[in-house]
């Protein structure tokens, strides 16, 4: 039984093959718009946390008032040194984090770009290109530059000069971060270079001024691999400290941004509604369709019902029809998004990925899509009259 319910489904289906483009176009378009919308909502929001994945760290102490990692309030960096001397800390490191204003060769293009300082001993980055530039980082006005950074920067490569801040620097080398939200490019240097930019130039949006290196951004928190707990050290360093600090776990940390650039700005509500507008837009064609095909197929339909198979039966047809074309429409929109994904991440610098998350989630709505549509198209054969439908015809 089930094997003729899918015959006739798959028959119907494809018996007009132009048709039958129309529609698995229709379904190819609908996939296609709900993964790049979350795609690129994804993708928006996973850069903007991708720097502080690539730190080499299991805890993160910041100010209390830095609810989001971009705000540029600092703490004491006596902070750390009180941390160092928990039980379960293994080590503890400083880093630095501040928009300046990169104006390249010739002084034709200025922009803002973040800049990264760190202590050369500490192993602070878990990005592999880094540990080669620790010697050359060492002499002064020194940097390496995002490989992913826009091109509107130009040159990034070994041994361009550039100016930062009206200080003249040197790129030395390159690693792979990417952009995101808040900044279209990054350099990384030693925390001794970041204070020569900065010392005495106001930045960030409060206008504040380094003078130390005693002002910290983010304190990098590494446990004893044996320590039975780390949400009971959270909790005890978080009792322990003043209340200007706030420790959290790396995960924790990006959650918060994550939240933050999902609620509190316009990406989430933007993106989600494009995703909802994909998904009426494939329910509306794939239900004229689905009208259409029940309604030239209707004295077909009436000679089943003529015969003793019930209202249901014909319904579970048309259901099984649309799940099928869901089906066969989703695979070419997927791999259609991977390609616009890979040109994507490539022109942006941003992470657009694939995930399985997001493909099943697709999949789920694609079929949801298509099924809905054909319910409500199927309520033209429901309560059908095989009598009225020869009269009709006649």
């Amino acid at each position: 039984m089930l094997l003729f319910k899918f015959s006739l489904a798959w028959i119907n289906l494809v018996h007009n093959k132009q048709r039958f483009i129309t529609a698995l176009g229709a379904v190819v378009f609908a996939v296609l718009l709900m993964f790049i919308q979350l795609g690129f909502r994804n993708a928006m929001l996973q850069s903007s946390v991708e720097f502080i994945n690539r730190l080499d760290a299991d805890l993160i102490l910041t100010s209390r008032h830095r609810y989001v990692s971009f705000y540029d309030y600092t703490f004491k960096k006596n902070r750390l040194y009180q941390v160092q001397g928990f039980d379960g800390v293994q080590a503890v490191s400083p880093l630095y984090l501040a928009m300046g204003i990169w104006k390249n060769q010739g002084g034709v293009r200025q922009r803002p770009i973040r800049i990264f300082g760190y202590n050369l001993k500490s192993q602070t980055f878990l990005i592999p290109d880094i540990p080669n530039y620790i010697n050359a980082l060492q002499f002064p006005d020194t940097v390496i530059a995002d490989k992913k950074s826009r091109q509107d920067f130009g040159e990034i490569t070994p041994g361009v000069e550039v100016e930062l801040l009206d200080r003249k620097v040197k790129i030395i080398g390159n690693f792979q971060l990417g952009t995101d939200f808040v900044a279209d490019g990054n350099l990384i240097t030693s925390d001794q270079n970041f204070l020569r930019i900065f010392n005495g130039h106001p930045y960030g949006d409060f206008g504040n001024i380094r003078t130390s290196l005693d002002d910290v951004d983010f304190g990098l928190i590494k446990i004893k691999s044996h320590h039975f707990n780390v949400k009971t050290l959270v909790e005890i360093l978080n009792k322990s400290l003043p209340p200007d600090v706030v420790v959290m776990t790396k995960k924790e940390f990006m959650e918060q941004d994550i939240k933050y650039f999902d609620k509190s700005t316009p990406i989430g509500f933007m993106f989600g509604l494009g995703t909802v507008i994909g998904f009426f837009v494939g329910i509306i064609v794939v239900y004229n369709i689905i009208y259409t095909d029940i309604n030239n197929n209707l004295p077909q339909y009436g000679t089943l019902r003529a015969i003793g198979y019930s209202n249901s039966y014909l319904v579970a047809i048309i259901v099984l029809q649309s799940a099928i074309l869901a089906i066969i429409g989703f695979f070419p929109g997927l791999f259609a998004s991977i390609l616009i994904y890979q040109v994507m991440a490539k022109s942006t610098g941003l992470l657009v990925e694939m995930s399985l998350g997001v493909a099943s989630l697709v999949a789920i709505l694609t079929i949801f899509m298509c099924i809905f549509a054909g319910l409500i198209g199927a309520k033209k054969i429901q309560g059908l009259d095989p009598a009225e439908v020869y009269e009709q015809k006649r």
